[in-house]
C-alpha cells in the first residue's frame, strides 16, 4: 500500500500502547483530492472542518494519537482531580465528606469507565463528545461542591473552574468546536452556582469571573491554533503522499507498458529476455529443467495480404489470448517474439511434458476456426511449434542455446508441413 498518511505514534503522556486499538490502513489520499487539498492549504482552513471524505480521513489518520492523549490525560486527571481534596478541606470543610464520596466514589470510577469506553468506541467524533462530557462532569463537581457549602469561601472556590478549563484545553487538547461548546456550558454552570453559594463580596467574584473568562479565551485561542496547525500539517502530508503514490503508479504503468506488447497485450521481447534470465538463474540453483516453446503463425504473410493488416492484427490478438488461456501456470510466461512469432517459457517442464503443452496450444489455435483461405496447410489459422528443454546446471547449456534449439525445432516443424509440434533432439540439430 502505498504509504498511509499518519502522525508519529507518540503519546504526550507516555500512555501504554496497549490502550490503542489497531487502525486499518487506508493508503494515501486519492490524487483526485489534491486540488481540494491545495485550496484548503491556501485558505488556511479557518473553519477547522474539511469537506466530506477528507474530514473522515483526517479523523481516521489522527485517531490513534488522539486516543493516546485522551487515555493518558484521563489517567492524569484522576490524580489531579483527587488532589483537589486539599482545597476542599481548607476552603469548604463543611462538605468535605461529600467531596470524598463524589471524588473517590463517583468521579474516579467514572473516569476509569470512560477510559474503557474510549478504547471500545471506533468513531473519533464520538470519542471527542465523550471527552467533552467528562470535562463537563468535572466542571459540574467544581460547581456543585461550593453550591452545597455554607462556608464563606464557597464563592471564591469557583475559581477552580479555571483550572478545569485550562487542563482540558491545554493538556487534553480538545478539538476547538467541542471546547467552545464546553466553555459556554461551563459559564452557564458558573452563573447557576452564583444563585446558591453564600453571600460574597462583589470585589472578589468579579476577579474570579475575569480569571475564568480570560483562561477560556486564551486556551480557546490555543486550541484553535494547535488544531489548525495539525490540520494544515496533515494536508501537506496528505498532498505529498498522494503525489508520491500517483508518481509510483505512473512509473509502474510505464514499466508495465515497457514490458508489454501493445498489440497483443502479452509480454514483449525485453520482458521475455529478463524473465528467462531470472528463471534460468533459479533453475541453475535447484537443478530443474526449463522448457521453451517457439510458436509461429503459419502463412501469416499471405493472411495479411488476403484479409488486410487490421484483420491480421486481430488474428494475432486472438492467438495471444489463446496461448495465455492454455498456458495458465503461475510461473509460465507468454511473450511476442517478433512479427507473427510467440514464445512461451515453461519453468520446470521436461521435454515430454512441454510437448503435451505445445499440442494443447496447437489444437486450441486450430479450434479457433479463423478462416485462412491463403494457407496451403489448412483452411483455418494454424501454428507450428518448436519445443526444447534443458537443465540449467548442465555445463553445455545456456539461455541462448535453449532459444536456438527451440528455433531449430520450429524450423523442422515448418519443413515437415506446418501445423505440428516438433521437439529438439540430437537428430534435429544434425
Amino acid at each position: 500500500m502505498s504509504e498511509a498518511v499518519n502522525y508519529p505514534a507518540v503519546s504526550e503522556w507516555g500512555a501504554p500502547t496497549d490502550f490503542v486499538p489497531p487502525q486499518p490502513e487506508l493508503g494515501p489520499v486519492s490524487i483526485d483530492s489534491t486540488a481540494q487539498i491545495e485550496r484548503l492549504i491556501q485558505s488556511g482552513c479557518p473553519s477547522l472542518v474539511f469537506p466530506g471524505a477528507l474530514e473522515q480521513r483526517f479523523l481516521h489518520d489522527t485517531a490513534a494519537d488522539r486516543l493516546r492523549v485522551m487515555v493518558g490525560s484521563m489517567l492524569l486527571v484522576i490524580v489531579l482531580f483527587n488532589g483537589y481534596l486539599l482545597s476542599d478541606w481548607y476552603m469548604i470543610p463543611d462538605v468535605f465528606h461529600e467531596a470524598l464520596v463524589i471524588r473517590l466514589g463517583v468521579f474516579t470510577p467514572g473516569c476509569l469507565i470512560m477510559i474503557y469506553l474510549l478504547n471500545k468506541i471506533r468513531r473519533p467524533r464520538l470519542r471527542e463528545f465523550m471527552l467533552m462530557l467528562g470535562g463537563l462532569s468535572g466542571a459540574a463537581v467544581a460547581v456543585y461542591m461550593p453550591s452545597i457549602s455554607r462556608d464563606a469561601m464557597a464563592g471564591p472556590y469557583l475559581v477552580c473552574l479555571a483550572n478545569t478549563v485550562m487542563f482540558l484545553h491545554a493538556v487534553v487538547q480538545m478539538r476547538f468546536w467541542f471546547a467552545l461548546v464546553m466553555d459556554v456550558i461551563v459559564l452557564m454552570l458558573f452563573a447557576t452556582a452564583l444563585l446558591f453559594v453564600p453571600p460574597f463580596p462583589l470585589a472578589i467574584m468579579v476577579p474570579v469571573l475575569l480569571v475564568i473568562l480570560s483562561t477560556m479565551t486564551f486556551n480557546l485561542y490555543g486550541c484553535y491554533t494547535v488544531e489548525r496547525d495539525e490540520r494544515l500539517s496533515w494536508l501537506h502530508r496528505a498532498r505529498e503522499a498522494a503525489l508520491t503514490s500517483a508518481l509510483k503508479d505512473a512509473n509502474e504503468r510505464l514499466d508495465k507498458l515497457s514490458r508489454s506488447d501493445l498489440l497483443t497485450q502479452v509480454a514483449n521481447r525485453r520482458h521475455f529476455d529478463e524473465f528467462l534470465t531470472q528463471v534460468w538463474g533459479r533453475a541453475a540453483r535447484d537443478g530443474s529443467p526449463v522448457a521453451l516453446l517457439l510458436i509461429d503463425v503459419d502463412h501469416f504473410k499471405s493472411f495479411n495480404d488476403r484479409y488486410g493488416h487490421p484483420v491480421g492484427d486481430e488474428c494475432l490478438r486472438q492467438v495471444a489470448s489463446t496461448l495465455k488461456r492454455r498456458l495458465r501456470r503461475p510461473g509460465d510466461l507468454v511473450a511476442r517474439f517478433g512479427g507473427e512469432e510467440f514464445v512461451a517459457v515453461l519453468p520446470g517442464l521436461t521435454l515430454e511434458t512441454a510437448q503435451q503443452a505445445a499440442e494443447r496450444v496447437r489444437e486450441a489455435v486450430e479450434r479457433m476456426a479463423q478462416p485462412h483461405a491463403g494457407s496451403t496447410t489448412a483452411q483455418v489459422v494454424t501454428v507450428s511449434i518448436g519445443v526444447a528443454s534443458m537443465t540449467a546446471h548442465d555445463p553445455l547449456s545456456s539461455q541462448m542455446t535453449l532459444v536456438t534449439r527451440a528455433d531449430d525445432a520450429l524450423y523442422q516443424a515448418k519443413a515437415e508441413g506446418r501445423n505440428r509440434v516438433c521437439l529438439w533432439r540430437d537428430e534435429v540439430s544434425a
